[in-house]
């Protein structure tokens, strides 16, 4: 009874050592973003393609020698489209317009640029595996929670014209949506102190919904620090 009391109790200790593995850290990320893209002529539709850098913040513990859990905002900048024009006020294909007057009139008269911003907060599970001194290889699984604000501008340019009136503005719509979908991703984690780590990444969101259908990649390089 005494030998399974000692065991028992080397037991707890050995899982009370480990849930004070907690951690703290921040990175630097790049955000990849592949969307479906529809081309119509001169007319590029896009729900967001692009690059964009930006930072992430991280805690985390591990309540087993293997096995923890993290939560993870990341941030990115804009991603900036230039599409969705030149429109055409008429095809004058048709003969809509006298001969000699088409070049004044067939202009464009909108254009339109779009902003779009993932910012997403993730709930993950993780797993440790040590390969070689120091280092170790954590595999990361769970749910991303991303808000999408997505910001269209429509200009129209001034211009000139024996039947086409001389205007000139702009206006802007904003469109914010949240949703839910799954990350996955794989970090290298290298010792640089007792408590501080050098941190190496990469992870892969999938965003389904009508402002951004896609994947978002990130690769990211940061740093951790071990309580």
């Amino acid at each position: 009874m005494t030998q399974v009391a000692m065991v028992a109790a080397s037991l707890l200790c050995a899982e009370s050592a480990w849930a004070q593995s907690a951690y703290v850290g921040g990175a630097v990320a790049a955000e990849i973003v592949r969307t479906t893209t529809t081309r119509s002529g001169d007319t590029i539709f896009d729900a967001g393609s692009g690059e964009a850098f930006g930072g992430a913040i991280r805690a985390g513990t591990f309540f087993t020698e293997h096995v923890g859990v993290e939560i993870e905002y990341f941030r990115p900048g804009r991603i900036e489209n230039e599409g969705g024009g030149p429109f055409y006020p008429v095809d004058v294909s048709f003969g809509a317009f006298p001969a000699g007057i088409a070049s004044s009139v067939i202009a464009p008269i909108i254009s339109q640029a779009t902003h779009v911003r993932t910012s997403t907060t993730s709930a993950l599970l993780t797993a440790r595996q040590p390969i070689g001194r120091g280092i170790e290889l954590v595999y990361l699984g769970g749910l991303g929670f991303s808000r999408v604000v997505r910001e269209t501008e429509f200009g129209f340019p001034r211009l000139g014209g024996p039947l086409t009136p001389r205007a000139q503005g702009s206006y802007t719509t904003r469109t914010t949506q949240y949703s839910t979908g799954p990350v996955v991703g794989v970090e290298v984690r290298g010792a640089l102190t007792d408590h501080a780590q050098v941190v190496g990444g990469l992870r892969l969101h999938t965003l389904g919904q009508s402002l951004v259908d896609g994947w978002m990649i990130r690769p990211s390089v940061g740093l951790a620090w071990k309580f």
